[in-house]
C-alpha cells in the first residue's frame, strides 16, 4: 500500500517496528518488534508476561497445546514493544498485536479488551494480563 501511495505522490507510510515475521513450521512461530534482548541491549527497563497454551482452555480442548505468547513491554509506560508467539496459529494471532503496536497500545489496552471464549486469542490476552499485573488462567 505504501508504494502505491508513493506512485500516487502521497507520503507513504511504513513502520518498520510493526512488521511481523511468520515462520510456517510446526508450531508456527511468529513475531514483531523488538527482542527481550534487544531490549536489554538498549538499556530499556521492561516487564515480561508469557502465557503458555497448556493453560489455555480452546488449545486443551483441541489437544494442540504446544507453545506461548510472550508480551514485552516498556517498564514506564506500559506500552507493548515486541510479541513473540510459539502455537498452532501464531500466524494469525500475531495481527492482534502488530494492530496493537501499530497504535502505541499497553498491555493493559490489550487486557482489558474483551476476548471471545474458549479461543487461542484469549492467550494474547492472558500474556497481556501478565505484563500488566497477572493472567486469570495461570
Amino acid at each position: 500500500i505504501a508504494a502505491v501511495e508513493h506512485l500516487a505522490g502521497k507520503a507513504g507510510h511504513v513502520n518498520y517496528d510493526t512488521i511481523p515475521g511468520v515462520v510456517y513450521t510446526y508450531p508456527e512461530l511468529a513475531t514483531v518488534g523488538k527482542t527481550e534482548e534487544e531490549v536489554k541491549a538498549a538499556g530499556i527497563k521492561y516487564r515480561v508476561g508469557k502465557f503458555p497454551f497448556q493453560a489455555n482452555s480452546r488449545a486443551r480442548t483441541n489437544d494442540d497445546y504446544d507453545g506461548l505468547v510472550k508480551i514485552i513491554t516498556e517498564e514506564a509506560t506500559d506500552r507493548i514493544l515486541g510479541v513473540h508467539i510459539m502455537g498452532t496459529v501464531a500466524g494469525e494471532q500475531i495481527a492482534e498485536a502488530v494492530l496493537a503496536m501499530e497504535y502505541g497500545a499497553s498491555s493493559e489496552d490489550v487486557a482489558r479488551t474483551c476476548h471471545a471464549h474458549p479461543t487461542l486469542s484469549e492467550a494474547v490476552k492472558e500474556a497481556a494480563l501478565a505484563a500488566h499485573f497477572k493472567p486469570i488462567h495461570f
